[in-house]
């Protein structure tokens, strides 16, 4: 298998066949790889020969599968790849929210309900897959530089309506069962230069960078609301609107975005935890 390969976890035989033409029609000659169950997809992500990125540059991932249920089949390949070597595109008939949730939780990089009509496959699936693909793993070096005007501006609607709004409300505090309230006068509220420092530093720095700037704030007293309301969510907003103004390209985006959804993990329990 080629580290450029594609790897589709699908059963249905006619979306599968969309997919494979959504690819061509955005330039991407990658080698596609099909696995139609969740048991063949799990033999083959979660090999102990090797890495992950090693067999795959890419993988579109049905949820509902025959065998391993697909949600199951990526919170494993999680567990095997915490550093998210490999980005995963979940592609489902499913729109219910608590999908959604769930997916972003178990460390899907993107979300996409299936289109029903073809030519939504090609303008939105193949144009995402073609963004979350890093230059060196395509297939055909000219589709490195195929993304149109109308695809940029597309996949930036895809990015700031469902991508970044979903990673965050996977870990807001509505979903830990408590009130995103507004901030009181009295907590911190992170400034504009805290919002670009972050910015810089998801872009460019190593997670445990990151974390440990949030930390520092947090030592100031920023409670996790605050900085929810005042500083994730307003970078993540900046990480795309550097992308836009052409300040960073999409595979930094994606890195910068996988960075910010693992610091909300691993802040998230400090905020529960009290001293005795």
């Amino acid at each position: 298998m080629s580290v450029c390969t594609i790897i589709s976890v699908e059963d249905s035989d006619t979306d599968f066949l969309a997919l494979r033409h959504a690819l061509q029609a955005a330039g991407v000659n990658n080698p596609i790889e099909r696995c139609e169950n969740g048991k063949a997809a799990a033999g083959c992500l979660l090999s102990e020969q090797g890495s992950l990125a090693e067999r795959a540059s890419l993988i579109m991932l049905d949820l509902n599968l025959p065998g391993i249920d697909g949600r199951e089949l990526l919170r494993r390949v999680r567990a095997r790849d915490p550093e998210r070597t490999v980005p995963i595109v979940v592609l489902s008939t499913s729109s219910h929210p608590k999908d959604i949730e769930i997916c972003y939780r178990a460390g899907a990089d993107a979300y996409m309900v299936k289109p029903l009509e073809l030519d939504d496959w090609e303008t939105k699936v193949g144009q995402l897959a073609l963004c979350w693909l890093k230059p060196a793993n395509i297939g055909n070096g000219a589709a490195a530089a195929a993304v149109t005007k109308t695809a940029r501006s597309s996949l930036n609607r895809i990015i700031e309506g469902e991508i970044i709004p979903r990673l965050l409300l996977a870990h807001c505090l509505e979903g830990e069962g408590r009130s995103a309230e507004p901030l009181s006068q009295a907590e911190f509220v992170a400034g504009e230069e805290e919002v670009a420092q972050l910015t810089r530093l998801l872009l460019t720095q190593d997670i445990s960078v990151v974390t440990a700037y949030v930390e520092a704030l947090r030592v100031q007293g920023a409670t996790l609301g605050s900085l929810h309301l005042s500083l994730f969510a307003p970078a993540a907003q900046l990480v795309g609107d550097w992308w836009r103004s052409d300040r960073c390209d999409f595979t930094e985006v994606s890195l910068a975005l996988s960075r910010l959804q693992r610091l909300m993990r691993q802040i998230a329990p400090a905020e529960g935890s009290t001293t005795h």
